[in-house]
């Protein structure tokens, strides 16, 4: 299919996924897209400790329909199992990574990553007008909200490098 024949939000995705913002977090290793078949980008984070090289991965899946406005509904996936898995337990990953992915409910179904970047969690307690900073809009790129996963599996990779110095 030509770019020409593919919907608006399909054609703006595919731009943001060439703009040098995204190609360089792919080159700098921190992202890698696993798979995209519009409109479901499936993306793997990696975050490394800088003081003591601990690194960890993280997968997720965003829905980009309508993209930019609405922004992609984000949650954390399993791509090798092709399912969202079960959140990570208190006390085994750091707390803002054990936050962002706890389980939670937007309108009686699951509600992703809990940021107030991410689609639902947006609207919920108005968190978006509460953070603007951190909120999406229709001038962001999806290279925006990579950079915030990649800022959550670095601080869990801290976490994992600190807990493991101690058990040393």
């Amino acid at each position: 299919m030509e770019l020409n024949d593919q919907s608006p939000d399909r054609k703006t995705l595919e731009v943001h996924l060439g703009a040098v913002r995204f190609l360089v977090g792919q080159e700098q290793g921190r992202w890698e897209m696993l798979q995209i078949d519009f409109p479901h980008l499936y993306v793997r984070i990696k975050g490394t400790d800088p003081e003591t090289g601990s690194s960890t991965t993280q997968d997720f899946h965003l829905l980009c329909d309508g993209y930019p406005l609405p922004g992609p509904f984000v949650e954390r996936w399993d791509f090798a199992q092709g399912c969202r898995p079960s959140p990570p337990k208190a006390g085994c990953c750091s707390p803002g990574f054990c936050d962002a992915l706890k389980d939670w409910d937007h309108e009686n179904r699951h509600g992703g990553i809990y940021r107030a970047w991410q689609r639902y969690a947006a609207v919920h307690n108005d968190w978006a007008n509460k953070r603007p900073d951190e909120a999406w809009h229709q001038n962001r790129q999806i290279a925006f909200i990579l950079e915030k996963l990649h800022e959550l599996v670095v601080e869990q990779a801290v976490w994992l490098g600190i807990r493991q110095q101690q058990a040393a």
